[in-house]
């Protein structure tokens, strides 16, 4: 099995501590898939959020078709496609357009969304969303398989119980950056459980995002990218752990708070060994893509070439 690295996650977002215009962010975006193809990165990954003041990319295909357009060699994936929010018949369509424009360099992530928000805003009760994926998802599997070039399909999980939909269709995984080594063992016995159960071949390996940042100077960069780090995990917090209508706001700060730090820990942060190193650890619990994120929000543009420049050394490490 050979090591592939994606480079993720983007969501062109104006965040507070920058707010660029989108026009440029987009621009941006291009040029950092430009360097990702230089660099021999396997694919470039987007991300999917409605109804946000920073403009969060509320159209990951969209934006996928413009860097199919603007490049010649790599992939571009979507972590993740909220499905639940869209038709499943545009989506397929849409999918199977962009893979002939593409010459089939296009894979599709998609999960179940979390935000209420977003469900509300699309007029889709969020109780419904795991009747809506047991739906779509064999449909959308079917379209994936009949495009001609076929995408690539991936379910985005981050339980055990994700995992065993995905597992009953024998769909490949892009397990969650916040699932520690011990949840993705429990999480891949489930899947691979219910795969037998429903007498289907599970896929040889899986995709995986990771919170990863290449550095020769671990302090100097902890310390501008801490700030960076808590406001996206902030932000995904407070969608994803809403406070309890008895909750006092002091518990919930409180609980939001434990969320993050937890989360931080996940972080791969180091020199080209190190980071290499731990990659490789995932790897021999069956990854062979993992989506490093290294844009967390919208960092600065030094930094985040840095970051980019860092990984296409780890790369390189990897792919021998």
């Amino acid at each position: 099995m050979t090591l592939r690295l994606g480079l993720g996650v983007f969501g062109m977002q104006a965040v507070p501590q920058r707010p660029d215009h989108h026009v440029k962010l987009y621009r941006d975006l291009l040029e950092d898939a430009d360097l990702a193809e230089a660099l021999g990165f396997d694919s470039i990954w987007l991300s999917e959020h409605h109804f946000w003041f920073d403009g969060y990319c509320p159209a990951d295909i969209a934006a996928a078709g413009a860097i199919l357009g603007h490049t010649r060699r790599l992939g571009v994936g979507t972590a993740v496609m909220l499905l639940p929010m869209h038709s499943v018949e545009k989506v397929a369509a849409d999918a199977s357009t962009m893979s002939r424009l593409g010459e089939g360099r296009l894979s599709l992530g998609v999960a179940l969304g979390y935000r209420d928000a977003e469900f509300d805003g699309f007029g889709v009760r969020r109780k419904d969303r795991g009747k809506l994926m047991d739906s779509m998802l064999p449909r959308l599997a079917d379209a994936c398989r009949d495009a001609n070039p076929p995408v690539r399909l991936y379910v985005g999980v981050a339980t055990a119980i994700a995992a065993e939909r995905a597992g009953r269709l024998g769909l490949p995984l892009f397990a969650d950056s916040t699932m520690t080594a011990a949840e993705l063992r429990t999480m891949l016995d489930a899947y691979n459980q219910a795969a037998a159960t429903a007498g289907v071949t599970p896929p040889a390996a899986h995709a995986l995002q990771r919170d990863v940042f290449v550095t020769d100077d671990r302090e100097r960069d902890w310390a501008a990218l801490l700030p960076e780090l808590r406001y996206m995990r902030r932000q995904y917090g407070g969608w994803s752990l809403p406070q309890e209508p008895a909750e006092s706001v002091p518990d919930y700060l409180g609980r939001l708070e434990a969320d993050i730090e937890a989360k931080l820990k996940n972080l791969i942060l180091g020199d080209t060994a190190m980071v290499t190193a731990r990659l490789r650890e995932f790897e021999s619990l069956g990854f062979d893509l993992i989506v490093c994120r290294s844009q967390f929000g919208n960092l600065p543009r030094d930094l985040l070439r840095r970051a980019i420049e860092g990984l296409g050394r780890v790369r390189a490490e990897v792919s021998m």
